[in-house]
């Protein structure tokens, strides 16, 4: 799979942002791992309409590029996205419903239909098109198990967790909102970390406008950063998807 493509997948996953209620509770009183996540739960973004707009930054060692994102997202049907280059030349689109991907790579003149579960190629744990959702919405993505712990480290709460072969370690802010995400699956030697920054209201929600990913699986190690300039409601989106008849089978 082409450098681009795995790109697309990489920065779906760094799209998570923290959009949620802004619910305040002491960081000093006491609450068990399930009551955290209940209180991030009741926190999610909420929203029938999305769009966006941001700068991306992505750097693997070999490629040093920027990009711009436009995004589009109604919720649980349809997740949008087109990638231009700095002359403002397309050089993907992006289409994902619950049960599908498909990318128009214009760079390499090639489209790609797979069925949705092929993402988990590029991910250190199991996704669908709910996951992805909530992690580009910063709603919860991560579930409440028995084996979790949680204590109090300078002013966050800090969830650590394992299951199916992965470490798993969330910081969490008084508001309940995800400042930063570290995962390690030891088989497959892959590593995530994901920072979140640059609150900003978008009506009555807070939105992380800035963020960073870092990716390490050998011999891949991936740095993007991504500015948030523009993120509103929408009533009603239309999403558009062509593909070229060069690029048909």
């Amino acid at each position: 799979m082409n450098k681009l493509l795995s790109f697309i997948i990489l920065w779906v996953f760094i799209s998570a942002c923290t959009g949620v209620k802004n619910t305040s509770t002491a960081i000093g009183s006491k609450m068990t791992s399930k009551q955290l996540f209940k209180q991030m739960d009741a926190a999610n973004f909420d929203f029938d309409f999305l769009q966006a707009k941001a700068k991306v930054k992505f750097d693997d060692g070999e490629i040093n590029q920027s990009f711009t994102a436009l995004i589009r997202i109604e919720h649980n049907k349809t997740i949008w996205m087109s990638l231009t280059g700095p002359f403002g030349i397309e050089g993907a689109r992006v289409l994902m419903s619950p049960d599908r991907i498909q990318v128009i790579d214009r760079l390499n003149d090639m489209y790609y239909d797979e069925p949705f579960d092929f993402i988990n190629n590029y991910l250190p744990f199991p996704a669908d098109f709910s996951f992805m959702q909530n992690l580009i919405l910063g709603n919860v993505f991560h579930s409440s198990t028995i084996k979790e712990k949680l204590e109090l480290v300078d002013n966050a709460y800090i969830i650590r967790d394992a299951f199916d072969g992965i470490e798993a370690e969330y910081e969490v802010s008084p508001s309940f909102r995800y400042r930063m995400v570290k995962m390690n699956q030891q088989a497959f030697e892959r590593d995530v970390k994901l920072t979140f920054d640059d609150y900003r209201f978008v009506e009555d929600e807070l939105f992380a406008m800035f963020r960073q990913l870092h990716f390490k699986q050998a011999p891949q190690d991936v740095q993007i950063e991504m500015n948030f300039t523009k993120v509103r409601k929408e009533t009603m989106l239309d999403f558009p998807f062509s593909v070229p008849n060069k690029m048909k089978n």
